[in-house]
């Protein structure tokens, strides 16, 4: 599939950021290009039973992908390889690691993380880390 290089800041929920990250990947508009769905939001599940929800929006128009690098390299497990979903605009735990699929949704459900108290939408520019903020 066409690929991609993308460099990108991240941030993570407990208040650190990694600034110029390069990373390479097919983007979710290539994925779900031809798709046809009613559906608004997306669940993304991994192996080992994590799951994150996201807005559909939030997946389309450049903003997200399936990546498969790091830093020139293959994405090691530990950081999520083989693959693992990057959108970089949302706090990292959006960016599920060892990604196994992704469901197309019209009701939104949350996912471990949001569940468990964190914030449904998680944008470090709002700091929104949890439900209530």
């Amino acid at each position: 599939m066409p690929h991609e290089a993308i460099t990108v800041d991240l941030h993570c929920v407990t208040k650190w950021s990694k600034l110029g990250t390069s990373w390479q990947g097919v983007s979710l508009d290539t994925l779900l290009d031809g798709v046809e769905t009613t559906a608004q939001f997306a669940l993304a599940r991994s192996y080992g039973g994590y799951t994150t929800n996201l807005p559909l929006a939030d997946l389309l128009h450049g903003q997200a992908w399936i990546a498969y690098s790091y830093d020139s390299g293959d994405l090691e497990p530990k950081h999520g390889g083989p693959a693992r979903l990057l959108v970089p605009h949302l706090y990292l735990w959006k960016s599920a690691k060892w990604v196994q699929g992704i469901d197309l949704r019209r009701d939104d459900e949350p996912g471990f993380w949001e569940s468990l108290g964190y914030h449904n939408y998680g944008d470090p520019w709002r700091e929104q880390r949890y439900w209530g903020d």
